[in-house]
């Protein structure tokens, strides 16, 4: 079993990142299946590699919310477009 998603520090607004963390946690990230282990898994593998590119936080947790609406080369979405605010 995959452990859960944690916060990944960024160093900057850790509320944001925790709640980033509940609600893929909450869609299921952690047991959706993906290329190296889980979604879950996955997105805190990209937003590693931009806080160790560099990136600011806000990019960080942009990286690790990509595909909460699926993606071309993955279909699972973990919201519906119907839960855009905008």
């Amino acid at each position: 079993m995959t452990p859960p998603s944690t916060p990944v520090p960024t160093g900057q607004d850790s509320a944001a990142e925790a709640e980033l963390a509940d609600l893929l946690r909450a869609r299921g990230a952690d047991t959706i299946d993906h290329p190296g282990g889980t979604l879950g898994t996955h997105l805190e593998r990209v937003q590693r590699r931009l806080a160790g590119l560099g990136a600011p936080p806000v990019l960080q947790l942009a990286g690790r919310a990509h595909a909460v609406y699926g993606t071309d080369g993955f279909d699972v979405a973990l919201l519906t477009l119907g839960k855009r605010s905008c």
